[in-house]
């Protein structure tokens, strides 16, 4: 068989790579003791910062409200150094459902022992998965997402079911979500998986956004992850929306645009539980980890 060719990779992809070996870096100079004790299996302390209380979301244990977005961290690479960072979770993906032939992304996560709090268990980063949405009509392409879940859920806390580029609109989002919703049910797991649904910024333009809001999360979702690229102005008003018309049940999530602690405490403040990062984690590592210090040292709102 012919090997195939390497594709070569795109500025933005190399760009991405580097930063990702530059966060591993940083993270390792925070906690040097601790980053070599995680890669060695052995209890780790936590971030520098001292001590919080963890963030519950989706049923889940967060212990910083920054997540990484699907494209930065593919495969989980920083997941040793996370809580050094101040991250709470990191997303992998996205990938297709072509893709759950393969053997599962993660392993099991399990549970840290903070050091310094006296054996107190810190929740681990949690560990996201970001599967693409097939085109609708695509043959199959139900049954391709119920597969791919049941092959990567094992290792996963939540999931995102993301648009992408697709040509689908809300109510195929909403179908497919309630396939996967029923799926889950029957899945062996010692948590419940949370499931989450991307909307895109132009969907939240629509004046129907309320009503597929709604519509989602009567299909399974326990979260809505709101996109505000090119749309950044608007995003702290469409948080509030979405806050007061769902409840503090449904945990938001915003991702785009957020590049400074400021911008970050007036997502949270404006709903949001917790911020996805990307793009601005491709700047100079003085930029970075005062972003990092910064969005982790944010006071807790909404009851958190």
């Amino acid at each position: 068989m012919t090997p195939r060719p390497l594709t070569p990779l795109t500025p933005r992809a190399l760009r991405t790579r580097w930063a990702v070996q530059r966060l591993a870096r940083l993270g390792a100079a925070a906690t040097p003791a601790a980053a070599a004790a995680a890669r060695s299996g052995m209890p780790r302390g936590a971030a520098p910062a001292p001590a919080r209380p963890a963030l519950e979301a989706m049923g889940l244990s967060f212990a910083s409200p920054l997540l990484l977005a699907a494209g930065f961290d593919r495969r989980g690479c920083l997941l040793a150094d996370a809580a050094a960072l101040g991250i709470g979770g990191i997303e992998r993906g996205s990938f297709g459902a072509a893709l759950a032939g393969c053997r599962p992304l993660f392993p099991p996560a399990a549970s840290r022992r903070d050091e310094a709090g006296g054996g107190r268990v810190a929740p681990p980063p949690r560990r996201g998965l970001s599967l693409l949405v097939p085109p609708y009509g695509e043959a199959n392409g139900a049954e391709a997402l119920g597969r791919a879940l049941a092959a990567w859920h094992a290792g996963t806390d939540y999931v995102v079911l993301n648009p992408a580029r697709a040509p689908v609109g809300p109510p195929e989002l909403v179908e497919l979500l309630a396939g996967l919703g029923a799926l889950r049910e029957r899945l062996v797991r010692p948590r419940r998986l949370a499931l989450v649904a991307k909307l895109p910024a132009a969907w939240m333009e629509g004046d129907d956004r309320l009503a597929w809001a709604h519509r989602l999360v009567e299909a399974g979702a326990d979260g809505l992850l709101v996109c505000a690229e090119g749309a950044a102005e608007r995003a702290c008003a469409r948080l509030a929306e979405l806050s007061a018309a769902l409840g503090p049940r449904v945990c938001l999530i915003s991702v785009g645009g957020i590049d400074s602690a400021r911008v970050a405490r007036a997502r949270l403040q404006a709903g949001a539980r917790l911020l996805q990062v990307h793009r601005a984690l491709l700047a100079a590592p003085a930029v970075v980890a005062g972003l990092l210090a910064g969005i982790g040292a944010l006071p807790r709102t909404r009851g958190d």
